[in-house]
């Protein structure tokens, strides 16, 4: 998973390239951006389509992990382009 390889680059912040901060950047943009269009195509499913209680209930579930993903690439965009700039 990218979150994780993410953190714990970052741990090490001081020691990376600006080559390697760009990289971490690009992709947690990518990673946040996926997350949007997830979340969104699961609030799709939601509104569209007729699905009962439990698959509501996964679905949601589902729509709130990526809302925690994206949350938490968010904090690494920020991490890093304070080291960037």
């Amino acid at each position: 998973m990218h979150l994780e390889e993410h953190r714990l680059r970052l741990e090490r912040a001081s020691e990376l390239s600006d080559a390697e901060r760009e990289e971490i950047l690009d992709e947690a943009e990518t990673m946040v951006g996926m997350a949007d269009a997830a979340v969104k195509e699961l609030e799709s499913v939601i509104r569209n389509r007729r699905i009962n209680l439990p698959e509501e209930h996964a679905v949601r579930f589902a729509q709130d992990l990526f809302l925690h993903l994206r949350e938490e690439e968010e904090k690494v965009k920020e991490r890093i382009r304070a080291l960037v700039t």
